[in-house]
């Protein structure tokens, strides 16, 4: 477990960049969307992690999908067989 925390990337919470996108993210899912669609906030601080350093956000559901414009990478799996079902940037 060491070993494996040891190739984690660490990205402080408090980084200015985070706080905006955590924000603009909140704000779009609830508003600008057009559904009011209160996020997660689980699932909001991944999107935001996945946003600000580009990383590939990997989801076997729908959860994000109501977050287009927004720039994160998703990758979509299917949960049953595993496979790549839509690789997009939304």
């Amino acid at each position: 477990m060491r070993d494996l925390c040891q190739q984690l990337t660490v990205v402080p919470i408090e980084h200015w960049q985070i706080v905006e996108k955590y924000a603009e993210i909140d704000v779009f899912s609830q508003k600008e969307c057009g559904s009011a669609r209160n996020m997660g906030k689980n699932d909001l601080w991944i999107a935001v992690i996945a946003a600000v350093t580009r990383a590939y956000l990997i989801t076997t559901d729908m959860d994000f999908d109501h977050l287009a414009g927004i720039k994160i990478n998703c990758v979509k799996i299917d949960p049953e067989t595993g496979m790549t079902i839509e690789l997009k940037r939304i």
